[in-house]
C-alpha cells in the first residue's frame, strides 16, 4: 500500500486517512491518497491530494466552526451553482460532516488577489461570473441579511470581556438600516456567494470559478458586489470594470450610495466575525488586526457618507 506523506504537520495524516475510512466511497472515486499539501483556511483545512485517480482538493470542515454552517444549505447552493457553470463541481459531498472534495482545476497567471491591484481581466470575469449568478433564478437556501447578522453578532459580543473598545463605532453600522430602508420596500433578493473573496475566485485559461460556497444564500445582490470590491482591493478603475462588466449580463446594478452602505456593513460583519472569534479564544495576533483594519475601513465608509 503506498505511504501518504505531506508537507503539513504530522497530525494531519492521521485526519487524511481517517477521513477515507470513514468514508469508503472516497477511495473509490480518487483511489488510494498518496501525498498532500496544506492550504491555509480560515473555517476549513484544505488540502491539495495526489491520489490514484487525479489530483483533487479535500475540504475538511475546522473542529471549532461545528454547527455554525448550513452544510444541507450549502451542498444544495453547490450543486445548483455547479450547474450553471459557476462552482467547481464536487466528486464527493457528505453535508453530515462537511467534507468535500472536487477535482483540482489550473489556475493561469497570477492568482486572484496577489497583486495590490486586481487585474482587469479578473474584474470583468468576476463581474460577469456574479452578475450571471444573481441573474440566474436558482432558487438558493438559506437567507443572508447584512442586518439581522450585524445584529446578533452586536447581541453576541455586546457582554463580551475586554472587547468593548475593539467594537467602539461599529454601532454606527447598525444604524444604516432605517436610513436605507425607509420609504422603500428594500431589495429583491437572489442567489448570491457570499464571500467572493480573492481566495475562492480561480481564474482558469476557460473561465473563472468560485469555490467555497458556505456563505451562500439569497440575498441582497449588493453584498456580494460591495464585497468583492473591498476583499480584492480594487482601485477605482478595476471597480468601473467590475461594476460594467456586472451590469452587461442585464443583472440589476444597485445605485452608488447603496454600494457604500454595503460596504460598510460588510466591513462591520466582517470585524465582529474576527472578535468572535477572539472572543471564542483563537489566536487574537490574528483576528484582532483583522478586525481592527475592517472596522476602520467600515468607519470610512460611514465618513464617505455623511
Amino acid at each position: 500500500m503506498p505511504q501518504l506523506s505531506t508537507d503539513a504537520p504530522d497530525a494531519t495524516l492521521p485526519v487524511i486517512l481517517e477521513t477515507f475510512e470513514n468514508h469508503p466511497d472516497l477511495h473509490r472515486l480518487c483511489g488510494m491518497p498518496l501525498t498532500a499539501t496544506a492550504f491555509p483556511g480560515l473555517t476549513n483545512r484544505v488540502f491539495r491530494l495526489e491520489a490514484g485517480k487525479g489530483t483533487f482538493f479535500l475540504r475538511l470542515p475546522r473542529l471549532e466552526e461545528a454547527g455554525s454552517i448550513d452544510r444541507k444549505a450549502e451542498a444544495r447552493n453547490l450543486s445548483l451553482a455547479a450547474d450553471a457553470c459557476l462552482a467547481v463541481p464536487p466528486v464527493f459531498c457528505d453535508p453530515g460532516t462537511g467534507v468535500l472534495v472536487t477535482r483540482a482545476v489550473e489556475v493561469s497567471g497570477a492568482p486572484a488577489g496577489l497583486l495590490g491591484q486586481m487585474p482587469h481581466v479578473l474584474a470583468q470575469a468576476l463581474g460577469q461570473a456574479l452578475g450571471r449568478l444573481h441573474g440566474s433564478g436558482a432558487a438558493f437556501e438559506g437567507r443572508l441579511d447584512p442586518d439581522c447578522v450585524l445584529q446578533a453578532q452586536w447581541q453576541g459580543l455586546r457582554d463580551a470581556a475586554g472587547l468593548g473598545a475593539e467594537m467602539a463605532g461599529l454601532e454606527k453600522v447598525l444604524k444604516l438600516r432605517a436610513t436605507v430602508t425607509a420609504g422603500s420596500a428594500g431589495p429583491v433578493y437572489v442567489p448570491s456567494h457570499g464571500d467572493p473573496s480573492p481566495g475562492n475566485c480561480l481564474m482558469t485559461a476557460e473561465r473563472l470559478w468560485l469555490i467555497d460556497w458556505e456563505f451562500s444564500a439569497m440575498s441582497d445582490p449588493a453584498w456580494d458586489l460591495a464585497y468583492a470590491v473591498l476583499e480584492h482591493q480594487m482601485g477605482p478603475d478595476q471597480e468601473g470594470v467590475f461594476l460594467q462588466a456586472y451590469a452587461v449580463t442585464g443583472a440589476d446594478l444597485p445605485d452608488a450610495r447603496r454600494l457604500v452602505v454595503m460596504k460598510a456593513k460588510c466591513d462591520g460583519v466582517s470585524a465582529l466575525w474576527a472578535l468572535e472569534q477572539v472572543a471564542a479564544g483563537r489566536d487574537e495576533a490574528v483576528f484582532l488586526p483583522f478586525a481592527r483594519q475592517r472596522r476602520q475601513r467600515a468607519l470610512q465608509q460611514l465618513a464617505e457618507l455623511a
